[in-house]
């Protein structure tokens, strides 16, 4: 079972949101120790947020709620811990699954720092996006420019989104709730990033290749 199975994360406008299977965990230790490997690569750019909880298939105790909610305090600075409870998976979000086709929405201009986009499909970007601005994608995101802001391709936890631009330095990326810390490189050549094994790797976009 893949970890995105078991927890997953996801920014939006409100913050931070963490989907929760708690039939994947054993004990309250073993949640407890895979949310601080989960978050705390995040505790930098989520601070001062609000974070939103969803469980399902079954409830939290209130034991439980209260351990998490101290967890969740102490490694990230949070203004708020909300919870959401599901009684049944098919409750929360559907996955969307048109990475090859589907919605798609072009922005025919730079995106500047504050600006955010958060779309149900592909994002494509005829231009660059700076430091600051914002790009939630449920299927792919291409920028055709420098990418420097944050990028949240399949944030509906579809594993097979990518992220493309003509200069890949993010301040953040993330893929179906998997983040990467941002290259120190400054690469002169476009970049695909992609998810495999759980982990985002980037590699050059060779024109020849098919399958990314």
């Amino acid at each position: 079972m893949s970890s995105i199975d078991r927890i997953q994360v996801k920014g939006n406008r409100k913050g931070l949101n963490l989907i929760i299977n708690l039939l994947e965990f054993t004990s309250t230790e073993e949640l407890v120790e895979a949310l601080k490997n989960k978050l705390e690569p995040l505790k930098s750019f989520y601070s001062g947020n609000a974070v939103y909880v969803t469980t399902y298939p079954i409830r939290l105790k209130d034991d439980e709620r209260i351990v998490l909610e101290k967890v969740l305090y102490d490694t990230i600075a949070l203004t708020s811990v909300n919870f959401e409870e599901s009684n049944r998976k098919e409750d929360l979000p559907k996955v969307f699954a048109g990475v090859e086709e589907g919605n798609t929405k072009f922005i025919t201009k730079s995106m500047r720092g504050g600006q955010m986009v958060d779309f149900k499909g592909n994002v494509v970007v005829i231009g660059d996006v700076h430091i600051g601005a914002e790009i939630f994608a449920e299927g792919n995101i291409v920028i055709l420019g420098q990418l420097k802001g944050r990028a949240f391709a399949g944030t509906s936890g579809n594993e097979k989104a990518f992220v493309a631009a003509i200069k890949l330095t993010p301040s953040l990326l993330s893929i179906a709730g998997t983040f990467g810390r941002p290259a120190q490189s400054d690469p002169n050549f476009p970049e695909v990033a992609r998810l495999l094994d759980n982990n985002i790797y980037v590699e050059p976009y060779i024109p020849t290749k098919f399958e990314y």
